[in-house]
């Protein structure tokens, strides 16, 4: 467990980040951790995953983040996110740079294996990971500047627990940490729910979370079969409804889905309340807006029938 005990000058000092380096990591982490079959909603992802990367490279990646026995993967688990760095290129030129002589032929190496798994298992998926991310931060930053950052803190996903001035959240060792006069920042991932990043020294605390819409990771690499002829899911609930829980993998507004689907703003609103009222979608007030987004039970819905 993580205990973070957090004053008011960190507090004020959060922001958001998005790090493809987090991210391969975070994948390398469930390869690792998962030899066989592996939990919703990463099965397809694996599986693909497993087809993609040939079985030497796999087992080189994998054991190196197993046994944490490279320098260079170390200085990446203790690298900070920064939005000025948003390619995996960047980010591992950066720890390049900042390698010792002694180790940057082998920092070149792992450098290299890490991008060569990423081009394989990560990149034909990462212009939807990264707008999954990026609705992320913009949803998460909107109730930070509206409802300021306890109430952003109080509302993250993955068992991430808010009780001022303590921020917990589950990890596999057990380390308390005072954030004082120091920044914090939190990183949105999809692999979050399997494994938690986290790097922390006197000047700046960084912690992966879960993004609320991990769950669609599973809509983007699964193996679509042929057409159906019929739709389950919309015999289930109704055309318009199945409509509406495809549309809402990232948060949306009432007008944007109704725009998006050709249906009338009162229609959507209609099946919203029911699709809340339900637990399937959950909805957020920030400043005049509000938000709709699949909850877990409606990413569970969508994998089951959704196809």
């Amino acid at each position: 467990m993580i205990r973070l005990d957090v004053d008011d000058e960190s507090l004020r000092s959060i922001r958001l980040a998005l790090s493809p380096l987090w991210e391969t990591l975070g994948s390398l982490a469930l390869l690792a951790r998962y030899r066989g079959a592996v939990p919703t909603p990463y099965t397809a992802w694996v599986r693909q995953t497993r087809r993609a990367v040939p079985p030497k490279l796999m087992d080189t990646v994998v054991a190196l983040v197993h046994r944490r026995g490279s320098p260079f993967l170390r200085d990446a688990r203790a690298y900070v996110p920064d939005p000025a760095r948003a390619s995996l290129q960047e980010e591992l030129d950066f720890l390049r740079r900042r390698c010792d002589a002694g180790e940057d032929a082998e920092a070149q190496r792992v450098a290299g294996l890490v991008e060569e798994y990423w081009d394989r298992a990560l990149n034909p998926y990462w212009a939807a990971i990264r707008t999954c991310l990026e609705e992320e931060v913009l949803f998460r930053g909107r109730t930070l500047a509206v409802n300021g950052p306890e109430a952003m803190l109080a509302e993250l996903e993955g068992r991430v627990l808010w009780q001022r001035p303590r921020l917990t959240a589950p990890y596999h060792l057990d380390l308390s940490r005072d954030v004082q006069r120091s920044k914090l920042v939190l990183v949105p991932s999809v692999f979050s729910a399997v494994t938690r990043i986290f790097t922390s020294d006197e000047h700046v605390t960084a912690m992966s979370y879960q993004a609320r819409a991990t769950g669609f990771l599973h809509s983007v690499t699964h193996d679509k079969p042929p057409e159906p002829d019929t739709d389950r899911l919309a015999l289930l609930i109704g055309g318009g409804r199945a409509k509406i829980i495809r549309a809402l993998q990232v948060p949306k507004t009432t007008t944007v889905v109704a725009q998006s689907l050709g249906l009338a703003k009162s229609t959507v609103s209609q099946h919203l309340g029911v699709l809340t009222e339900a637990g399937v979608v959950w909805r957020q007030r920030l400043g005049g807006q509000v938000f709709y987004q699949l909850d877990r039970s409606g990413f569970a819905l969508l994998e089951q029938l959704g196809d």
